[in-house]
């Protein structure tokens, strides 16, 4: 299996070559909880309005110089239990894939019976994000959970 794909990536050649490579990243902020409302969202913070927009939702955060804060909510969830994780960041051509894991409470764990939304906010270096259009939150299985628009 390893060698048919080995093979298949050397035949496709030139013609649409991987151009994706991983954006190094460190970890800013994480919380169960956030001022976030509504389902899953990832925010890029290239902008003023996109910076406030975070400052906002994840009171308390420091701003930092010459790094672009990369921030994923997972959405209001009705208890305790539930969290999201930044696992991998990569830039493919104008396009930044934000790679995440949702986690859900055990079926036997106790959690607390208020409504959360589980943010992780992470910071990537400012040149990284030169030139880039578009972002997308995509879970571990793969599935697109959000997307961003950086123009």
């Amino acid at each position: 299996m390893l060698l048919a794909a080995v093979l298949l990536g050397a035949c496709a050649g030139g013609a649409g070559a991987n151009t994706a490579h991983m954006i190094a990243f460190v970890d800013v902020a994480s919380a169960a909880t956030s001022r976030h409302v509504g389902g899953p969202a990832l925010i890029v913070g290239t902008s003023d309005g996109a910076r406030a927009t975070i400052a906002s939702l994840r009171p308390g955060l420091t701003r930092l110089d010459g790094v672009v804060l990369v921030a994923v909510f997972e959405g209001q969830q009705p208890t305790g239990g539930f969290s999201i994780r930044v696992t991998r960041i990569e830039r493919d051509g104008g396009r930044l894939i934000v790679r995440a894991v949702f986690g859900k409470p055990l079926d036997n764990s106790t959690n607390t019976e208020a409504p959360t939304s589980p943010t992780h906010i992470v910071s990537i270096a400012g040149s990284e994000i030169s030139g880039v259009r578009e972002a997308v939150l995509v879970d571990e299985t793969g599935a697109e959970r959000a997307r961003a628009n950086l123009t």
